[in-house]
């Protein structure tokens, strides 16, 4: 969608490729956890750490290290009978034990490679030193029925991680988005779900919490149909490119809240019809973003106190305040990316300090402890580099 070696302008603001696709590349990162889904993956990944950790003993690990190397050789040894031996009763593997530890190890590193950094914090010693293969073989069921768990739950929250990045360097590979590039784009988001659906859903499905139905299955490719035509008919708005050289900063923030407001248009649409049995948020906001720099403005990320706004304007289709949010979030990374751009340039700090102050001003809006009213007033006040 970028020319390489060409300047990058957005909300009137000139980047050189390379600095561009340096920030870009930055807010990928922050884009892909905002999502719901991909945190909660996360979050599931950390509550499992905490509970394993907290089962970890760091005395036992620096007394076997302190272990002639034949008596770790010895630990080890018992250490991978012990998980392969709990890993035959679990049923994760079906080959037969012979008792010949050549077997013993060539099944523990096929199956059980990963508990390798963990095993030697759940060795027991007596009291004289000694290891005691039997009170360490009851604390290896903590570590074996969670550390399975965390291993699964390592792979998903990463892999949605990848695929949401990857879907999102798809998008932006693509000048003008077709229905099929939509389609695409949904399908390397879902990637690494063994259970994910190509194309449009099979199923229908409701959002949890809305007020309004989805698209029947069989409509949605009509729909679809209808959604990006009148896309493409820009929804009968007088849109103007916001970077025109010579506009006022009033002129430049109209012509920015028009194209939102088409943005919250097709945006509000999409999530209603949730064409995909699986990840419609995400691919949604994907396209979004790849519609706002394709318009020449930054991207966004919905995240502290604008998520639950952007889900109350989705849910009551209010197509006016999602576009207010997209003019502030979007304002909000411009202001940030030029901070970023002038601090990587080592300009001295009186001549953005005033980007600084509107940055801050922006921040305040974010926090959720700034009240409705105030953030009114600074909506109101124009704080935006438009």
């Amino acid at each position: 969608m970028f020319e390489k070696q060409e300047d990058v302008v957005l909300s009137g603001q000139v980047f050189s490729y390379n600095l561009f696709m340096y920030l870009l590349s930055s807010f990928k990162e922050g884009f892909s956890h905002s999502s719901l889904t991909i945190e909660e993956a996360f979050k599931e990944l950390e509550d499992l750490d905490l509970i394993i950790n907290s089962s970890m003993d760091m005395t036992a690990f620096n007394h076997y290290n302190n272990l002639t190397h034949r008596e770790k050789k010895e630990i080890s040894d018992v250490l991978h009978q012990i998980i392969v031996f709990k890993g035959s009763r679990w049923g994760i593997f079906s080959d037969r034990l012979t008792g010949n530890q050549k077997q013993v190890d060539a099944l523990y590193h096929q199956y059980f490679s990963y508990f390798e950094p963990y095993i030697r914090y759940f060795i027991v010693f007596d009291d004289n030193g000694n290891f005691d293969k039997v009170e360490t073989f009851r604390k290896m069921d903590t570590l074996f029925i969670n550390l399975p768990q965390r291993h699964i739950a390592y792979q998903k929250a990463y892999n949605m991680q990848r695929d949401n990045l990857d879907a999102f360097d798809y998008a932006m590979s693509v000048k003008n988005l077709s229905i099929s590039d939509v389609i695409q784009i949904n399908n390397i988001v879902n990637n690494s779900d063994v259970d994910k659906v190509l194309g449009f859903k099979r199923t229908n499905n409701e959002v949890i919490g809305a007020s309004f139905h989805t698209t029947d299955k069989k409509d949605v490719p009509l729909e679809m149909q209808k959604l990006f035509a009148d896309y493409n008919n820009d929804f009968e708005l007088q849109l103007l490119d916001p970077n025109e050289p010579g506009l006022s900063a009033k002129e430049r923030y109209r012509r920015a809240c028009e194209i939102c407001r088409r943005e919250a248009m097709f945006h509000i649409r999409f999530i209603h019809i949730h064409p995909f049995n699986d990840g419609n948020g995400r691919t949604g906001r994907i396209i979004l973003n790849q519609h706002l720099l394709r318009h020449g403005m930054a991207p966004v990320i919905i995240s502290g106190a604008m998520s639950e706004e952007y889900r109350k304007c989705i849910n009551e289709n209010d197509v006016e305040g999602l576009a207010r949010l997209l003019v502030i979030s979007s304002s909000l990374q411009i202001t940030n990316w030029v901070s970023m751009k002038k601090t990587k340039l080592n300009v001295n700090k009186k001549e953005y300090s005033s980007d600084n102050d509107q940055l801050a001003e922006l921040i305040e809006f974010d926090d959720d402890s700034t009240s409705s009213e105030k953030k009114n007033k600074i909506f109101k006040k124009g704080t935006f580099l438009f």
